[in-house]
């Protein structure tokens, strides 16, 4: 099964992301796919954070801030994945060590398939995204590029997804699939 989960900041998506992830992983591996960089103190704090969060769920925790398919030998084929984060990942591979910006183009497609990739690899695949859309805020151009890349993925990785779930404030709302095999009540 493929879950693509989204919400605003602090909004329960990684609560409700982690607890699905255990649900489903009842007797199989549990592998937790970290992107993030950590760049200054807020970061290390919010990594502290999650790790505390996950300690005693069962997870094998991976990390890669680029080049995601790299790390496929080292996951588990029955293992239940979660990746932790969209924004992260593509920010990682958009924006390189020396300034410059990847083809968005090329990237929307190299990600999308990297994503569908790990679906294939995996037994259960839950990606983790942030919607920052809503801000009605007006940004450079690279940032536009950004955000606008990371929409396209958002429509594409959902619409690949066997259910799609948007949390606000603590609570899960299903936008799409999953049936009886997704419980909305577990944050």
């Amino acid at each position: 099964m493929f879950i693509f989960v989204s919400g605003g900041a602090r909004s329960g998506k990684s609560e409700w992301a982690e607890r699905t992830a255990v649900a489903l992983s009842t007797d199989t591996p549990r592998v937790y796919l970290a992107t993030a960089q950590v760049s200054d103190e807020d970061m290390r704090r919010r990594v502290a954070r999650h790790q505390a969060a996950r300690k005693d769920r069962g997870f094998l925790t991976l990390e890669r801030t680029r080049d995601l398919g790299g790390i496929f030998p080292n996951i588990p084929s029955d293992a239940t994945v979660l990746l932790e984060c969209l924004p992260n990942w593509l920010a990682n591979e958009m924006f390189t060590g020396d300034g410059s910006v990847c083809d968005p183009a090329l990237l929307e497609e190299n990600i999308f398939q990297t994503a569908l990739a790990l679906k294939e690899r995996c037994r259960h695949l839950l990606i983790v995204s942030d919607d920052i859309f809503s801000d009605g805020v007006t940004y450079d151009e690279t940032t536009e590029s950004y955000r606008c890349l990371l929409g396209r993925l958002h429509v594409r990785l959902a619409g690949a997804a066997d259910a799609a779930v948007e949390c606000v404030a603590g609570l899960a709302r299903r936008a799409k699939g999953g049936g009886g095999l997704l419980s909305l009540d577990l944050v």
